[in-house]
């Protein structure tokens, strides 16, 4: 059975013999809720497509007839809620505006409208008379048109009932905020036409043509700033129960990876090196599993499938490229400096305390709680537990770990002058991980610890080394970086072992310290301390299974490496 890799079509996945994870006992649930217009966020790739889809076939009535072929075989076909296909539905997606002017957004946000207009005509030509198709075209705004489209809904199909769905509802404004605040502002607040387009659907739902709506996204920043534009929507994401609608459980990923042929023998440690690089999504402290991003597993899975192999490079390109956008919108209202210090926390493996943002407004000046509370939405962080009335946070996977030091390195060559190219930086580390040659990295380590201890010499301290360490091995694809690796409820600083697809010659363990210049006396001290933690690590059964694994306690001076000794158990 193949998997869905790309695919966002319900008909497709279920008429064509793709295996598809049933999701739609959360139809009945969202069915039960009080609220009927619905705002669900989740960060990129993690399903929203294809649950719109879902939603679509079965709610539309011009699917009626194919309903048995669509769901007999999942949950909701065996247990039908009474409004199966009893709605016309209308859908649209805002993916793919352009946003280089205010007049591009308004013509291709309106050119959207029309889209989603004219193939709710099409689908659903029993009401409509042929000159109706071509209405949408004299529009010259988005509210003009919707306005005119409800009331001709009215006039040819009286008593009928709308559904909107509406996906990636903010993708636009997403990339506007991080360039252009003023625009966004001027075409989601006051009198804009992202606004008034809102309004026209609430105007609508008094009058009972638009019964339900269900909205997809990825931040609240844009529905916060409807305001009373829209004033009616139910932001349900931290719903605990809708908290696994989006996203691939740990069972469900044993499931698929099974599925793919992994064996039964192969698939701890693959489950193990998947939850590393996959998962970690919670989107609420008091929920009960955390979730794979759907896209990344089955981009693994696809690959496991066809060559019983892990892919050459874990991160799937097509999130790589997503996820690098989300940085722009870092510096929004002034952020920058708020922004750099929380990815420096974050990398140091600190959890991260916030109050989450319940309402964002850009008529005050943000603060620390809204970036972070924004890195929730995205995908950034993860929630890690709860401290009173805050939540913790944290990096949820190494994917998100790795475009976290992908910016930080990116930081380090504009902001301090580090001149060591990516290209470099792997040539040093084939030497570490085919020959055992530490020597070339340290020197780069040292050149990178210069520019960035330099900066703020009385702030530098332990945790910046092991970031700077990190971020620097981050560059080869050969390894999975754990830090702060737990051996029998103890840490290892820095766990390097390669991921099966990947040959090479050692992995590694590290053991890092950090002694300002004025602290060199305890030089030997720290030298001891190091491995003796090393020998214990390495006598622990976590360890003795890692093949020609090298172990190395590091201690710095300064910006120097003055001791580096290869630690044997």
């Amino acid at each position: 059975m193949k998997l869905p890799y790309g695919q966002s079509n319900f008909k497709n996945i279920a008429t064509e013999g793709f295996y598809y994870v049933d999701r739609t006992p959360f139809i009945e649930k969202l069915e039960g809720l009080a609220s009927r217009f619905l705002f669900y966020l989740r960060p990129r790739k993690f399903g929203k497509s294809l649950f719109i889809s879902t939603l679509g076939h079965y709610y539309g009535a011009e699917w009626k007839e194919e309903f048995d072929s669509l769901f007999e075989k999942y949950y909701i076909g065996q247990h039908p809620t009474a409004l199966a296909n009893q709605f016309l539905v209308l859908n649209f997606d805002f993916s793919g505006i352009l946003t280089d002017t205010k007049e591009n957004i308004l013509l291709h946000f309106t050119a959207k409208v029309r889209s989603g207009v004219k193939d709710f005509i099409t689908a659903y030509p029993a009401y409509f008379e042929d000159q109706d198709f071509f209405m949408p075209d004299a529009a010259i705004s988005p509210g003009i048109l919707l306005a005119d489209f409800f009331n001709l809904v009215k006039k040819r199909a009286p008593g009928k009932k709308i559904y909107v769905l509406i996906d990636e509802y903010d993708h636009f404004a997403n990339e506007l905020i991080a360039f252009n605040l003023k625009d966004f502002q001027e075409i989601v607040s006051h009198n804009g036409f992202v606004r008034k387009f809102y309004e026209v659907i609430k105007e609508e739902t008094r009058t009972g043509l638009v019964d339900r709506m269900f909205v997809t996204g990825v931040s609240p920043v844009t529905v916060d700033s409807l305001t009373s534009g829209f004033n009616i929507g139910d932001k349900v994401s931290l719903d605990l129960e809708l908290h696994d609608m989006m996203g691939f459980t740990e069972a469900e990923a044993s499931e698929m990876l099974a599925h793919v042929g992994v064996v039964e023998d192969k698939l701890f440690a693959i489950l193990e090196d998947i939850r590393n690089w996959y998962n970690g999504y919670l989107f609420h402290p008091d929920a009960p599993n955390r979730l794979y991003n759907p896209n990344m597993l089955i981009y693994f899975s696809n690959h496991y499938q066809r060559y019983r192999s892990y892919p050459g490079q874990m991160l799937d390109d097509n999130i790589a490229s997503d996820y690098g956008k989300i940085r722009r919108m870092l510096g929004v209202g002034g952020g920058e400096a708020y922004s750099l210090e929380i990815m420096e926390e974050a990398l140091r493996n600190a959890g991260l305390r916030a109050e989450l943002t319940s309402q964002y407004s850009f008529e005050r000046d943000w603060e620390r709680e809204d970036y972070v509370s924004l890195l929730f939405y995205l995908g950034m962080m993860t929630v890690h537990g709860k401290l009173g009335s805050e939540w913790l946070f944290r990096i949820p996977n190494f994917v998100i770990k790795k475009l976290y030091f992908d910016y930080f390195l990116e930081i380090l060559r504009t902001k301090s002058g580090f001149k060591e190219t990516a290209y470099e930086i792997r040539g040093a580390l084939l030497e570490l991980s085919l020959h055992n040659r530490i020597e070339p990295f340290l020197a780069t380590v040292q050149k990178a610890l210069k520019r960035l201890s330099n900066r703020d010499a009385r702030r530098f301290d332990e945790s910046h080394l092991k970031v700077i360490f990190t971020a620097l091995l981050s560059l080869s694809n050969a390894y999975l970086i754990r830090s702060e690796a737990e051996v029998e409820r103890r840490f290892v600083d820095l766990l390097c072992t390669n991921l099966p697809s990947i040959d090479v010659n050692w992995n590694f363990a590290f053991e890092l310290k950090y002694l300002k210049k004025k602290d060199a006396a305890r030089l030997k001290e720290k030298v001891e301390e190091a491995r003796t933690q090393l020998r214990g690590y390495l006598r622990s059964d976590d360890l003795r299974h890692i093949p020609n694994l090298v172990a190395y306690a590091i201690v710095f001076v300064g910006s120097e490496a003055k001791s580096i000794e290869q630690v044997e158990a």
